[in-house]
């Protein structure tokens, strides 16, 4: 299976544990010991089959309507399995072995032994020998002849060995039904309620198909493990919402995404085989592959920021870990994920807010980010909102800052300035960042002191204030961490020269546009589908020349020939002609031009014929760049929409949008750098150094290994004893006072009648 567990650590560790439970289940232990289990439910026709289809790699019964209708236990262990219960519905006093069948070897044949296991189940009154050679046409047959039983405790085992296969055991129960007799509704709702008791990983099968609000498994889950320490969902049935449930699956993801219901331990989506892949007898390798390419292909799952929680292979996973006692590093893992990329909202949303205008300039609107960061709700949003500096502003700071410059040059102290007043609220951030992780990581540790030793209050209370001592030791190496790497950040630095400059080269770029009315935003939406730059109103291509009109001849020839000379006009300066930039001869007239040729005059829109798969204005922008390549200038690497930033004349404001660029690009970098550096701070020299250092501290805090440990031990264990004795003696003598007030009362009664 390409979702098996069988390659963990778990599974060379489990194994003889998992047999010995077993073991004790095939005796009836489970009476008195609460073995450890994992419970599959959910309502009818939930997709509980398909899981364990998908998890065990058996083929279950189906049918429609409800078609489990006793318990079925799969071990994934040789064990043989019990029945329990009588024909009324009572517990056995004894347990007893019955196997059902011999040892299948074809993968094909168990479905249809199950249907015999469970028809035997409904119908004891039937003998074993009529049912085990039995076509699923016959106990189809036989079924409307007997009276069966419409649901049973008793359980149908199966026991499952191969090499594809781990040491895991789970029960798959009946589906909650609501429209049937209100005695039968009860059985299995009780039924589902003593198997998802105690200690038990509760896995709830929960359609897409319908609403999460009617999911009364998901409220017996929440109503036996209030604390939602037990409990993981298993959303199903994905590719049954329609291309159209836009909404249902918007909000489907907020589950997910722990936005809607959340639960301590999350939510998981599977996606199995359906009918028709069914039908042709799909191979699980296959069918773990089809789940995969759904997940990265359909939207809005494609999209997703949790894409761990999508697939059966990382639900199998998950129960792993957690049968490993790992479901509270589940937990912590999560919780610290939250606080990471609220810390990267916080650090995001520091991004300077550059205005490309001068006070007295009417401002254009457009979004604080480039193309690459549109999909991302917190970097898409107005740079007009609270803006933090105009080209008026950047002048003034500038000149503020001149000493002995030679002419152009723009202080270093000028740009290190306005560096760090995006910086201002990042050690807040980091603060707040790290007291999240700080608290969910004590929060934890305690509650795993109170669950162990919760019976033992000295000891219990000792071992708090040591672990408190731990995570104050930690929290000062690592805020001295984290102040250095804050310190670090104030002196503006970077070898990574490429992306700076590929960053401030785009925002130069951008703010150009802006200012010469080429770039518009039409939407603020962060929801909103990436669009793509408008670099116009119309599809046109107008090159200036000098004379009323220059005809361009169009040949052949995959490039176009060279335009004319630029114009310069008197208030304007016109782009640079490079070397070698030579003007051709313009035909004489423009009857004399091919016919094919496209007249483009001074201020003209006429449109430059463009290839039908190429978007209008790219179109342009490509055949400019093809013009001026062949006119010399070296400009044939450009990407079309740089062009348009590149060709545009020198601004008034030409010094003071290059700082606004290069300072916003150096933000990108510093960004990026800070929401990666900071949790790894906090991981390796917090987290992790706690994980490290607790057990050996705690050992050696109790002495442990020393000739004393046992005497130290004692003192606290003896204590609490104590205490734990003189409770249960008051509670006992309170007992007795109440019992004594009640016979005086009956006695008072009797004397007066």
């Amino acid at each position: 299976m390409a979702s098996d567990i069988s390659d963990t650590v778990y599974a060379s560790r489990r194994k003889e544990l998992l047999a010995l439970i077993n073991q004790l289940r095939a005796v009836g232990a489970q009476n008195d010991l609460d073995l450890p289990r994992i419970t599959v439910i959910g309502n009818q026709s939930a997709g509980k089959s398909s899981v364990v289809e998908a998890i065990s790699g058996i083929t279950v019964p189906r049918d429609a309507g409800t078609c489990t209708r006793c318990p079925m236990e799969c071990r994934l262990l040789s064990s043989p399995g019990p029945w329990m219960f009588d024909n009324d519905g009572k517990r056995l006093g004894e347990v007893s072995e019955k196997p059902f069948g011999g040892i299948i070897t074809d993968k094909s044949e168990v479905e249809l032994a199950l249907r015999r296991a469970q028809f035997a189940i409904l119908n004891p009154q039937i003998p074993f020998s009529k049912i085990l050679n039995a076509t699923a046409q016959e106990l189809k047959d036989m079924a409307p002849s007997e009276k069966s039983m419409p649901f049973s405790q008793n359980v149908v085992c199966v026991d499952l060995e191969g090499p594809e296969l781990t040491d895991l055991s789970f029960v798959d129960l009946p589906g909650l039904i609501q429209n049937a007799e209100p005695e039968v509704v009860k059985l299995v709702e009780d039924m589902v309620i003593s198997h998802i008791q105690g200690n038990c990983i509760i896995l709830v099968a929960i359609p897409m198909t319908d609403d999460i609000e009617n999911q009364k498994a998901l409220r017996l889950a929440r109503q036996e493990d209030d604390t939602g320490r037990r409990t993981i969902g298993v959303l199903t049935k994905p590719d049954m919402l329609g291309t159209g449930s836009t909404k249902a699956a918007g909000l489907w993801l907020d589950v997910l995404e722990d936005r809607r219901h959340p639960l301590m331990h999350g939510y998981y989506c599977t996606r199995q085989p359906n009918d028709d892949e069914r039908s042709i007898g799909i191979e699980a390798t296959k069918a773990r592959e089809a789940e995969e390419r759904f997940f990265k292909t359909t939207a809005p799952w494609s999209r997703s920021t949790n894409p761990g929680r999508f697939g059966t292979k990382n639900l199998v996973a998950t129960l792993s870990h957690s049968r490993h006692g790992r479901a509270d590093a589940t937990e912590l893992i999560r919780t610290h994920r939250h606080s990471y990329g609220a810390f990267k909202k916080a650090i995001r949303q520091t991004a300077p807010k550059f205005v490309p205008f001068a006070e007295s300039q009417k401002v254009t609107d457009f979004n604080n980010c480039l193309d690459d960061e549109e999909d991302d709700p917190v970097a898409n949003v107005s740079a007009t909102d609270k803006p933090l500096m105009n080209l008026t502003e950047f002048r003034k700071h500038i000149d503020r800052s001149l000493t002995r410059e030679l002419p152009h040059n723009v202080p270093y102290e000028a740009k290190t300035a306005l560096i760090l007043q995006f910086q201002t609220t990042w050690p807040d951030a980091v603060e707040t960042c790290f007291e999240k992780v700080k608290e969910i990581t004590l929060k934890i540790l305690l509650r795993n002191v109170d669950v162990h030793f919760g019976r033992f209050n000295l000891l219990r209370s000792h071992i708090r204030n040591l672990i408190a001592t731990v995570i104050e030791s930690h929290k000062v190496k690592c805020v001295a961490m984290l102040k250095f790497t804050l310190e670090a950040e104030r002196m503006p630095y970077t070898q990574n020269g490429h992306y700076l400059e590929s960053a401030t080269q785009g925002w130069l770029d951008k703010y150009k546009a802006v200012r010469s009315g080429k770039l518009s935003t039409d939407t603020l939406d962060p929801h909103a589908k990436r669009r793509k730059t408008d670099l116009g109103a119309a599809p046109t291509c107008a090159l200036p020349a000098k004379g009323p009109s220059t005809p361009i001849a169009r040949t052949n020839n995959p490039s176009p020939v060279s335009p004319g000379t630029p114009d310069k006009s008197p208030s304007r300066e016109g782009p640079r002609r490079p070397a070698g930039f030579k003007t051709p001869k313009a035909p004489t007239s423009p009857q004399n031009a091919d016919p094919n040729s496209v007249v483009v005059t001074p201020g003209s829109s006429d449109v430059i014929q463009k290839s039908q798969d190429t978007p209008p204005n790219e179109a342009a922008l490509k055949e400019a760049i093809a013009f001026l390549v062949r006119a010399g200038a070296p400009v044939g690497h450009l990407d079309p929409k740089e062009l348009l930033g590149k060709l545009i004349p020198p601004d008034e404001y030409e010094t003071e949008l290059k700082v606004m660029a290069e300072v916003r690009g150096y933000f990108q970098v510093a960004y990026k750098r800070m929401i990666d550096n900071v949790p790894r701070v906090i991981d390796l020299s917090f987290v992790r150094e706690i994980g490290k250092t607790l057990q050996p501290f705690l050992i050696s805090q109790f002495s442990l290994g020393n000739p004393s440990a046992n005497d130290r031990c004692a003192n606290y264990l003896g204590e609490d004893a104590a205490l734990v004795a003189r409770r249960e003696e008051l509670l006992a003598r309170r007992k007795r006072l109440e019992s004594v007030e009640k016979e005086l009362e009956e006695y008072s009664l009797r004397i007066y009648a």
